[in-house]
């Protein structure tokens, strides 16, 4: 089939599981093609990136202000709806697949126009996820209403062909909304092994200047659904036992501004370091060299139906990894014994998970049993097979 993947972000390339879904369905037989933005990074509206062909809605002001908001992911918006149809006449697709709900409700609408079946690929509960942002952002208060996106989730996924999850939380929660178990297919954000543990380790990182400490790290968005707050309020009391210890965190996001303050604050500027943004291909070497990997998120209805990569890409490197106790989250750990689950908006139940970390530093016996669990369970391959199932039927519903 020539399959047209729906991406309102404009960050592809990279976007870990566009290409590993691109990847699977090529494999499979398929042809790709996404249609995505462009924020002014681009300097190509349309390309080929691998097995993609890339069209990007493109830039319309020099402002990047001003196009964010004449692009805004609308299902009325004229600019998505113009880029998508001219997809799918140019290339005759065959079926769409949308990210999320942002532009499910348009796509869902061109896709019964030209009579061709859409699958909805749902990374996190999105409606949850805007009432969460609301709290701390005025612009989302303002333009991103979590009662209406709610209503067009509820609209959108009792229509589609078929809906993606990464999680099997999600899946429990859209049955729950009346969408037929047959209808859903888990495919969690599992690691590309092949991809992953073949990226070469550099010996130059800053955790190599510290070659004695006690390394904790997180790497991921810096928001306020994180739970970064917690661990950054334990590690004085950490600190007591292991003075020689060091949070590590890589990312950045609209939350960072506040973890630095609460660092000054909490007198921690000793014990956390932040990286700032890392390349894909340079994750694989801080995560090799840490000793604890942490995803701390805060247990709400967002986070609960959602799964972060790089839990499994922790795992794979049979690193023992700390996670709140957020239901998919903590479901995995324990399943795999392969770390440790403390409790969400509890930083001094944070510090003792992470002393009792440290007091089994030399027990590998976490980390194997977290790289044997990643290997032979939340490997992609693994979770693809879903994946390609769905638009094998999609295909056979098409021919006949």
């Amino acid at each position: 089939m020539r399959i047209g993947i729906v991406y309102h972000g404009a960050e592809f390339p990279p976007s870990e599981r566009i290409e590993k879904t691109a990847k699977s369905l090529t494999d499979a037989g398929h042809e790709v093609f996404l249609v995505c933005n462009n924020d002014g990074r681009f300097p190509l509206n349309e390309e080929q990136v691998g097995n993609v062909h890339v069209l990007r809605v493109k830039p319309t002001f020099r402002s990047v202000a001003l196009n964010k908001i004449v692009k805004f992911p609308a299902p009325v918006n004229p600019l998505w709806l113009a880029q998508i149809t001219s997809a799918i006449r140019r290339f005759r697709l065959e079926a769409l697949q949308v990210v999320d709900i942002p532009l499910a409700g348009a796509v869902l609408y061109l896709g019964r126009l030209f009579r061709i079946p859409v699958v909805l690929d749902m990374w996190e509960n999105y409606p949850e996820a805007l009432r969460g942002w609301a709290q701390h952002n005025w612009k989302t208060r303002v333009f991103k209403n979590p009662d209406v996106a709610r209503a067009v989730e509820l609209h959108v996924v009792r229509r589609v062909a078929h809906i993606l999850t990464v999680v099997e939380e999600q899946k429990i929660r859209l049955i729950d909304d009346g969408v037929p178990a047959e209808r859903i297919s888990v495919v969690t954000n599992g690691v590309d092994l092949g991809m992953f543990l073949q990226t070469p380790v550099r010996n130059d990182t800053p955790m190599d200047a510290e070659p004695d400490c006690y390394k904790l790290l997180y790497v991921g968005e810096l928001t306020i659904e994180r739970g970064l707050d917690d661990i950054i309020r334990a590690m004085k009391t950490v600190a007591r036992t292991v003075p020689r210890v060091r949070f590590y965190i890589a990312g950045t996001g609209s939350y960072e501004q506040h973890l630095r303050r609460l660092v000054e604050e909490e007198g921690a500027g000793a014990w956390v370091k932040f990286l700032g943004w890392l390349p894909f291909r340079e994750i694989h070497s801080y995560i090799v060299k840490s000793d604890l990997c942490l995803v701390p998120h805060v247990y709400n209805d967002f986070i609960n139906t959602t799964i972060p990569n790089k839990l499994f890409q922790y795992m794979a490197l049979a690193k023992p990894v700390l996670v709140s106790h957020a239901k998919p989250l903590a479901r995995i750990v324990r399943e795999c014994n392969c770390g440790f689950v403390f409790e969400s908006r509890n930083p001094d139940d944070a510090a003792a998970r992470i002393l009792e970390a440290y007091q089994a530093r030399d027990d590998r016996g976490y980390g194997e049993r977290g790289r044997l669990c990643a290997e032979q369970k939340y490997t992609w391959d693994h979770a693809a097979v879903g994946l390609v199932e769905c638009y094998e039927r999609l295909s056979r519903e098409s021919a006949s």
